[in-house]
C-alpha cells in the first residue's frame, strides 16, 4: 500500500509538466489514462476482505458498495444539483451580491462549523453508541439538543466576524449568510442521529430532501436546510416529547470540545474558508472542490468500512484484558495495530490512486488549471490523512496533540493564502497548496512517528496507562 501512495503521488505531481509538454494535444490521452487509477482504486474498495479478516467490515460488496453511496449522498446528490441550479441562482442578487456567492461562503463554512457543533453531541451519546439502541438514543438526543444548538449558536459569530471583515459586504447580505449558517447548524446536528444509529437511508433521505428542495427553488435559500432538518424530526417520532431546554452540557466541557472541534476540522476544511477571504469568492470553484473528491471518498470509505474493523479489534483486545490470560494480550494488541495499520494504509492508496484521476481529469479538460487543480488535489490528500492521523491519536486517548496539529495547520493556512503572491511564479491559490501541502507533508511525518508510537502497544496507551495513575 505504501508504494501506490508513493506512485500515486508522484504520478500526479508530474501532470501539470506533462500537460504542458503536448499543448492542444493530450486532452483525450489524459482523459483516457484517469480511468486506470480510477479503476485501481476501485478495485481495493470492493475487494472482499481487503482490511483483514478480522476487520468486521460489511459482508458483500452489494452491501458495501450501497452503503458508501448513501454515505456519499451529500456529495453525489449536490455536485450533481449545484451546477444546474447555479444560472437561476447567479440572477438573483442579495444588496448587490450574487446569491451564488452567499450560498458558497455558506458552503465553506458549514463542513468546519459542523465539526465543531455535532462533537458535544457525540460526548452525550457516546455511552449509547455500542448497543445502538435506537429509541435509547433518540430520547437522550432530543433532551440535549435545543439547549446544544442554543450553546452552538456563538461559533456563527467565529465564522461570520471574518467574512464580514474580509468580504466588506452590506448588513443585509450578512445577515442572509448569518441566518444561512444558523440553518444548517440545525440541520446538520439533526445528523448525527442517523449516524449514531448507523441509519445510511435515513442520511441518504436527509440530503436527497435537501437537494430536491434546491433544485425545486434554488433561490428560496433558506429551504433545503429546513427540508433536511424536517426529515429528521420525522424520524424522531415519540422522542421529540423529550424536547427541552433543561438538559445541557457544563459550559466549560461543551467550549472545550468546540474548541476541540474547530482546531481538529481545520486540517480538512480551513483551506476553502481561508481561500474564499482571501479572494472574496473569487477563485476556480470547480478545481477546489474537485480536487477535494479524492479525500473526501476515501475518507468516507475508512469510515463506513474500515472503522468498524478497528472498533472489533479493539472490542477484541478489550475482552482478552477483561477475561483472557496474559499471555493472549500480545497477540490481539498485535491484531489490533496490524488492523488498524492496515486501514490507514489502505485509505491513504485509495485517495491518492483517485487523487491521480481526478488530476488527470482536471488537466484534461482543463490545461489551464492543472497547476492548481493538481496542487488542491495533493494537498488534499495531505489534510486527508493528517486528518485521519489525528482522528487515530485521539482515539488512543492523546487529546492534545491533534489540537496541536490543527493549529499549526491554521495558522500556516492562514499565512499561505495570505502569501500566495510571494511565491514568485506560483502565485494565487495554486501557490497557497503548494505551500500548505508542503508543510502537512511535514506534519503527517510527526503525527505518523507519534500514532506508530502509540498504537505499537494499544494495550498500554489505552488501558494500563490509565490503570496505572489510579
Amino acid at each position: 500500500m505504501s508504494l501506490i501512495v508513493v506512485v500515486g503521488l508522484a504520478l500526479s505531481a508530474l501532470v501539470p509538466a506533462t500537460v504542458q509538454l503536448f499543448p492542444g494535444s493530450a486532452g483525450f490521452p489524459v482523459l483516457a489514462a484517469a480511468a486506470v487509477p480510477f479503476l485501481l482504486a476501485l478495485a481495493l474498495i470492493i475487494k472482499p476482505g481487503i482490511a483483514g479478516p478480522n476487520s468486521g467490515a460489511v459482508a458483500s460488496t452489494e452491501r458495501l458498495g450501497s452503503a458508501l453511496l448513501l454515505y456519499l449522498s451529500p456529495v453525489l446528490l449536490l455536485n450533481v444539483v449545484y451546477p444546474l441550479v447555479s444560472p437561476t441562482m447567479a440572477a438573483v442578487d442579495v444588496d448587490g451580491v450574487p446569491l451564488t456567492l452567499v450560498v458558497l461562503a455558506s458552503s465553506i463554512t458549514v463542513p468546519w462549523m459542523a465539526q465543531a457543533a455535532c462533537l458535544p453531541i457525540y460526548r452525550v451519546l457516546g455511552d449509547l453508541m455500542a448497543e445502538r439502541n435506537l429509541e435509547a438514543i433518540t430520547r437522550k438526543f432530543c433532551r440535549y439538543w435545543p439547549m446544544m444548538f442554543v450553546q452552538s449558536l456563538p461559533l456563527v459569530a467565529v465564522f461570520a466576524v471574518p467574512m464580514w471583515l474580509a468580504s466588506g459586504w452590506s448588513a443585509t447580505v450578512m445577515l442572509d449568510y448569518v441566518v444561512l449558517c444558523v440553518l444548517h447548524l440545525l440541520f446538520v446536528q439533526s445528523l448525527v442521529l442517523a449516524n449514531v444509529a448507523n441509519r445510511r437511508g435515513l442520511w441518504a433521505a436527509a440530503w436527497s430532501g435537501y437537494a430536491a428542495a434546491l433544485f425545486i427553488a434554488p433561490t428560496v435559500w433558506w429551504l433545503p436546510p429546513l427540508v433536511g432538518t424536517a426529515t429528521q424530526l420525522l424520524a424522531m417520532r415519540s422522542g421529540l416529547r423529550q424536547l427541552g431546554f433543561t438538559q445541557r452540557l457544563g459550559t466549560r466541557v461543551f467550549g472545550l470540545d468546540l474548541v476541540r472541534g474547530l482546531l481538529m476540522g481545520a486540517v480538512l476544511w480551513a483551506d476553502k474558508f481561508a481561500l474564499f477571504l482571501v479572494t472574496k469568492g473569487d477563485f476556480n470553484v470547480v478545481a477546489v472542490f474537485a480536487a477535494m473528491l479524492p479525500a473526501v471518498v476515501a475518507y468516507n470509505y475508512y469510515f463506513v468500512h474500515l472503522a468498524p474493523g478497528v472498533d472489533s479489534a479493539l472490542n477484541g483486545l478489550h475482552r482478552d484484558i477483561e477475561a483472557a490470560p496474559i499471555s493472549a494480550l500480545k497477540g490481539s494488541s498485535r491484531r489490533l495495530s496490524r488492523v488498524v495499520d492496515r486501514s490507514v494504509l489502505l485509505t491513504g492508496a485509495i485517495a491518492a490512486l483517485l487523487a491521480l484521476s481526478v488530476s488527470l481529469v482536471m488537466s484534461g479538460v482543463d490545461p489551464q488549471q492543472s497547476l492548481l487543480a493538481v496542487a488542491a488535489t495533493l494537498a488534499s490528500w495531505a489534510f486527508m490523512v493528517l486528518t485521519l492521523l489525528s482522528y487515530e491519536l485521539d482515539f488512543i486517548g492523546e487529546k492534545t496533540t491533534p489540537q496541536i496539529i490543527g493549529a499549526v495547520h491554521l495558522a500556516v493556512c492562514v499565512l499561505a493564502f495570505a502569501a500566495g503572491g510571494l511565491l514568485g511564479p506560483l502565485t494565487g491559490a495554486a501557490g497557497g497548496y503548494l505551500l500548505l501541502g508542503a508543510v502537512d507533508f511535514v506534519l503527517i511525518g510527526i503525527a505518523w512517528t507519534l500514532y506508530k508510537r502509540h498504537w505499537s502497544q494499544p494495550e498500554y496507551t489505552l488501558f494500563w496507562r490509565h490503570a496505572t495513575t489510579w
